[in-house]
């Protein structure tokens, strides 16, 4: 199943952009990450990590592209030894009055189907100020 979400909100894109860019930062936006393991401190393409998911449950991930100039990048998350994922990709978007984010979702439609409620209110928290 594969699924784009979009969010706008009124904080500048270059913001957004870098609440993505910092792991440490998404927990403040994203309630379903309780932390994340990363070694660097700025996201980059062809690097691995883990996302402390609900009840601590960790999720493994990595990082496939990060394109600064066009402020999109994308990841694949997965469980047990990437037996079961979903690929993520991300972009923002400046506009007059803030930004708009998306994001699209590719993967099992269980897995898939019920975040993508979660993924929607993150989104906006990601863009709001």
């Amino acid at each position: 199943m594969r699924v784009t979400l979009q969010s706008t909100g009124n904080a500048a894109a270059p913001d957004v952009w870098e609440r993505y860019m910092e792991p440490t930062a998404w927990k403040t936006w994203a309630p379903q990450i309780m932390g994340v393991e990363y070694p660097g401190k700025r996201l980059a393409a062809d690097t691995t990590g883990r996302v402390l998911g609900p009840l601590g449950v960790p999720i493994d991930f990595r990082v496939s592209s990060v394109d600064e100039q066009s402020w999109t990048w994308a990841w694949s998350a997965w469980f047990q030894n990437q037996a079961i994922g979903i690929d993520l990709a991300h972009g923002v978007v400046s506009r007059p009055s803030g930004t708009r984010a998306w994001l699209t979702v590719d993967g099992p439609l269980p897995l898939v189907l019920p975040y993508l409620p979660v993924a929607k209110f993150a989104l906006g928290k990601l863009c709001a100020r």
